[in-house]
């Protein structure tokens, strides 16, 4: 095989997911990046120092591209695509509060605040249960500017 034809999934995901971090967007058809939906370690089984850093670097690239993927996704009114990519996010890393604002903000551009509001409750909980603290007054706001009002429970 020459250089020419040698393709490399690490070097292909790289570029998908920088062209959506930088703002490339989503790709035009109904389709999600898989390179990004697949959580995939780099070079599973190995376990030498020098991989450490290289996994968490494309560890923290796919979780920003999965939240502008699906930022962006919201952004052109294809709400349910920008879920799968929220969830995926949400998924591999549970306390990553972008993520969680991803999906709520996926929710409210379909016009389920009670969807949004559950999400939200969920996330609070969570934050709670884990780290006893809540949720940003960013994402708070984001349930206010629709008409929700954060109540004591």
């Amino acid at each position: 095989m020459s250089a020419d034809t040698l393709h490399v999934d690490v070097h292909a995901f790289t570029e998908t997911a920088l062209g959506v971090v930088q703002g490339g967007g989503p790709p035009p058809a109904a389709q999600l990046p898989q390179g990004l939906l697949r959580g995939e370690d780099l070079l599973p089984g190995w376990d030498e120092e020098w991989l450490l850093p290289e996994r968490e670097r494309l560890r923290q690239l796919r979780l920003h591209a999965l939240d502008a993927l699906a930022e962006a996704l919201v952004r052109e009114g294809r709400p349910a695509l920008a879920l799968e990519a929220a969830w995926e996010s949400v998924r591999a890393e549970p306390l990553r509060e972008s993520a969680h604002r991803a999906a709520v903000s996926a929710h409210l551009a379909e016009g389920n605040l009670s969807e949004a509001v559950r999400h939200y409750r969920s996330f609070q909980r969570l934050l709670r249960e884990e780290l006893g603290v809540e949720p940003s007054a960013r994402l708070t706001r984001m349930l206010a500017r629709h008409g929700w009002r954060l109540t004591s429970r």
